[in-house]
């Protein structure tokens, strides 16, 4: 092997690792992107997980105020359908009434 051929592939070997540098260099750029988009993504998920955690709370106690409500509707029912009955009784009464002044007027 002469000098030459000895120089000649040293600087084919130079080129070739200059390649590989910028071949790796480019992945190592593609790869660090998508950690920070991996690191970015996974913040993203735990913000909607506190999220979805904090409306699953609000759910719930919307879902609890709802029963409370249906509840004093309920009590307020039951309340009602007696009066209303009375109310009904004494108005056909008071009504009846009505009539028998009438006639005494005349």
């Amino acid at each position: 092997m002469t000098y030459a051929q000895l120089e000649s592939l040293i600087n084919k070997w130079s080129l070739e690792l200059e390649d590989q540098e910028k071949h790796f260099l480019h992945q190592a750029t593609q790869v660090n992107a998508w950690d920070r988009m991996l690191i970015e993504n996974g913040e993203k998920i735990t913000s909607l997980h506190r999220e979805v955690e904090k409306v699953k709370v609000d759910q719930k106690r919307l879902d609890q105020e709802l029963d409370f409500i249906l509840s004093q509707q309920k009590e307020l029912e039951d309340l009602l359908t007696p009066l209303e009955e009375s109310v009904k009784e004494q108005s056909g009464t008071i009504y009846l009434q009505h009539a028998d002044e009438e006639r005494e007027r005349t």
